[in-house]
This record gives structure tokens, C-alpha cells and sequence, in this order.
């Protein structure tokens, strides 16, 4: 059972280190967040409803800190609509 907001922080931090590392790839983290990757350039080139990222040298292009990734999660779940059952 998850008692309060820092331990599901570090929950879901561990969660996609243990599966992806630090940081995570354009395709990972559209992935992660249920997106397309072209829904995820469009939003990071707007500049609105994206995680913060590196930009990258290399091939690798843009990289996605997953503290950066859980905090978005985190913030889009407090806009959600609470309904009651």
C-alpha cells in the first residue's frame, strides 16, 4: 500500500529505471506516457504539455530525465477529472 505522495514518486522513479535507465529516449518515453513519438516531437516543439528534456549529441537526439517523466505524470494526474463511484 503507497502511504503518501514521496513514495510513489520514488516507486514509479525505480519502476522505469529499472526498465529503461536514466534517461529515456523520445520513442521510450512516448511509450511510457501513451503517446505517439509525433505527438511527443509536435508538443516538445511547441514548447506546451511535455516533460522537460536534454538535447542530446549524437544520434540520440533528445533525452528524457525520468525524474523529469514522473513529475509530468504526477502533474497531468492532478488535472484529471475526480469523479465519485
Amino acid at each position: 500500500m503507497i502511504n503518501n505522495e514521496n513514495q510513489l514518486i520514488q516507486i514509479m522513479i525505480q519502476t522505469l529505471i529499472t526498465k529503461y535507465g536514466l534517461l529515456l529516449t523520445s520513442s521510450q518515453t512516448a511509450n511510457v506516457l501513451g503517446i505517439s513519438t509525433r505527438t511527443l516531437d509536435e508538443r516538445r516543439k511547441s514548447g506546451l504539455d511535455c516533460p522537460e528534456y536534454i538535447e542530446a549529441q549524437g544520434k540520440k537526439g533528445f533525452m528524457f530525465p525520468v525524474q523529469n517523466i514522473v513529475a509530468y505524470q504526477l502533474k497531468k494526474a492532478q488535472q484529471s477529472v475526480k469523479t465519485l463511484f
